[in-house]
């Protein structure tokens, strides 16, 4: 989970407004996700321990994610829609585990909906930024994801991932272009084998 995450400093934010400006909130957010196809730019990562990392992003929704770490950090990571994966770009060592039992899949998966019961568990808001925080309804204690968001244009600037243990992995975006031509070869962990493992 710590290679999946990045951050930013975040200010204290107001406490929720009522449920029926929640859930306008909420859909927008939804429907703001459900648009977004394709994106890359660059970030930067904060680690539980408090490591910092940067690098770039790439997004292909439904399912596929993928952050290139800058040298000295040897971390890839790579999500084909079913599985995430994590490599170590010295000798290409891997861990995996499947997209579905991790909080990116919230945002990932091809159809979301922040109002389904028990997918929000906060809702915060100050001038010109909303926060919120979404658990998996089917697996609520296998940790959570905090989207942050510019308001006015809607626009997704952060996250924080929240791992079962409380720790906080949080990666701030910057440089964001949507609507990218990516190859899917990017996302494809036997292309990568192939073609990126030294």
């Amino acid at each position: 989970a710590a290679a999946l995450a990045l951050a930013a400093l975040l200010p204290a934010l107001a406490p929720a407004p009522a449920a029926a400006q929640d859930g306008r909130d909420l859909a927008r957010i939804s429907a703001y996700l459900n648009a977004l196809d394709t994106a890359e730019g660059g970030f930067v990562q904060i680690a539980p321990d408090g490591e910092t990392s940067d690098g770039r992003f790439y997004i292909d929704r439904p399912g596929r994610i993928r952050f290139e770490y800058t040298p000295p950090n040897p971390s890839l990571v790579v999500s084909d829609g079913t599985w995430v994966v994590v490599y170590d770009m010295r000798d290409c060592g891997k861990q995996t585990a499947p997209l579905s039992s991790t909080p990116l899949n919230l945002f990932l998966q091809e159809r979301v909906d922040l109002r389904e019961e028990g997918a929000v568990s906060a809702i915060e808001r100050q001038a010109g930024q909303m926060r919120v925080t979404a658990v998996n309804p089917s697996d609520p204690n296998g940790g959570s994801i905090t989207l942050i968001f510019n308001d006015n244009p809607l626009e997704l600037r952060q996250w924080i991932v929240t791992d079962p243990e409380g720790r906080n992995t949080t990666v701030a975006l910057n440089e964001i272009t949507r609507g990218v031509d990516i190859n899917v070869a990017k996302f494809l962990p036997a292309r990568i084998e192939m073609d990126e493992c030294n």
